[in-house]
């Protein structure tokens, strides 16, 4: 065995009392607070782990497919609005297409007819407030009721 000169050796039996020395040994608590954390740390890794992997994931692909279902009913719509105005593009580029397009757009009528818009009748109502003068009209109108056989329901709607 070599030995330098000057450096003083250490005794081999400090190394054996050294790792045999309770204040390098963790006591009996402390080693149960290391696992304790230890096992925490393990715990919230694989749950951070876990929701990285496949929480976060599944919830981006039920939002695009909600998503999706929405744009789908979008282009649904548009698609059909597409559909409304080719069909209207090719009824324009008929001539009866023009001409029933003019008469209903603009009003438009050849020379010599004459445009009439019928428009249908209002409902009218079919009872009367109980204050003077529509009591003496409902008395009335039970005395012809009662004269032309017909029992009165109240007023019908005027027909032409």
């Amino acid at each position: 065995m070599f030995v330098f000169q000057g450096f003083p050796q250490p005794a081999r039996h400090t190394y054996v009392v050294n790792l045999l020395s309770t204040s390098r040994l963790p006591s009996r608590p402390l080693q149960i607070v290391r696992r304790v954390v230890g096992g925490a740390v393990v715990v919230v890794g694989l749950t951070t782990l876990v929701a990285t992997l496949f929480v976060l994931p599944l919830r981006d692909y039920f939002h695009q497919k909600e998503a999706i279902a929405q744009q789908k009913i979008r282009f649904e719509a548009l698609a059909d609005a597409n559909e409304k105005l080719s069909l209207d593009i090719n009824r324009l580029k008929t001539t009866d297409g023009v001409i029933a397009a003019a008469r209903s757009e603009l009003g438009y009528v050849f020379p010599g007819e004459q445009r009439i818009q019928l428009l249908p009748m209002p409902a009218l109502p079919t009872t009367l407030p109980q204050a003077w003068p529509y009591n003496l009209v409902a008395d009335i109108l039970l005395v012809r009721a009662s004269t032309s056989g017909a029992p009165w329901a109240g007023l019908a709607p005027l027909a032409p």
